[in-house]
């Protein structure tokens, strides 16, 4: 073989193999772009209206929010509270901590029962694009009422303390529109003797809710959001003398710049889910409903 020959034989291996090269190279990019990505911003804070979202803190940031409920529209004929504006049912300040993006631990304090409460949220699973369908979540708070022991009401240090559990299942179908279910269980350490005289039943001290929430984005930084908790329970089923309601709440949901800004109408005073879910005496059809705002500040990150 000439040696013209042998160069353009070897020209052409070369060639070839600079091919398939390059389709490996080709390859490898398409599987990269295949892989499934985790969808963000479900919702666009931790909490909803009471309910917890999906979201959790960033790493060694600080989410500090301030959530007010006033007192109940129709009260006193409405025109006399200025639509219930005059009366706080409820204030609550809260901080939460990322120790990790998916980790956060909280500390806050209400106004109702004067409860502080410290929990823990973990973030199990991340919905993905091209991938798992749904984030889960759980959630865990400890409470204590330090309230003054009156009539004997709480006589031991153990009679103050209540407990949530909760897992959280959520989804954003797309911009738009997001999710979520939320099967919760609260345990009572101390409950009253009560009884629904219709059936006999009492109160109990392990209650179990479900939950369900949405939002529904109307642009990138205005979006109605609404929440929902059904309580199983026979003393609170039909109980006229110690009348319960189940929890609902819609609102609005505002973003600016670091600030997430809630405006809602709620019938549960109740902020934290040891408070409205055990107890919810106001009704939506009787007016007994109340305008609260949430303002949510996150610092570091």
């Amino acid at each position: 073989m000439s040696f013209w020959k042998k160069g353009i034989l070897c020209a052409c291996l070369l060639s070839c193999g600079s091919l398939y090269s390059q389709d490996d190279e080709m390859e490898g990019f398409f599987e990269e772009e295949d892989k499934p990505v985790k969808v963000i911003a479900t919702f666009k804070s931790t909490h909803l209206i009471n309910a917890e979202t999906n979201e959790t803190v960033k790493k060694k940031s600080l989410d500090f929010r301030i959530t007010h409920r006033f007192g109940n529209i129709a009260e006193d004929g409405a025109i006399h509270t200025l639509w219930g504006l005059d009366n706080a049912a409820n204030i609550r300040f809260s901080f939460d901590y990322g120790i990790t993006d998916r980790l956060t631990v909280g500390f806050g304090r209400s106004k109702e029962n004067e409860h502080l409460d410290g929990s823990i949220k973990y973030k199990v699973m991340e919905q993905m694009k091209g991938g798992f369908p749904l984030s889960i979540v759980v959630f865990g708070n400890t409470a204590i009422n330090p309230r003054k022991n009156v009539n004997n009401s709480l006589p031991t240090f153990n009679s103050r303390l209540s407990f949530t559990y909760q897992a959280i299942f959520t989804k954003k179908i797309n911009w738009r529109a997001s999710i979520g279910l939320l099967p919760t269980f609260v345990h009572r350490n101390r409950v009253s003797n009560n009884v629904n005289v219709s059936d006999g039943s009492q109160d109990q001290n392990d209650l179990f809710s479900i939950g369900a929430m949405g939002r529904f984005k109307i642009t990138q930084s205005v979006g109605i959001i609404a929440e929902y908790f059904y309580t199983v329970s026979d003393f609170r089923r039909n109980n006229t003398d110690f009348p319960y309601y189940m929890p609902l709440g819609v609102g609005i949901e505002i973003e600016t710049g670091g600030h997430v800004f809630q405006v809602n109408f709620t019938n549960a005073s109740g902020i934290i889910y040891n408070d409205f879910i055990p107890n919810n005496s106001s009704s939506w059809t009787d007016g007994d409903f109340k305008i609260g705002f949430t303002i949510s500040r996150v610092f570091g990150g």
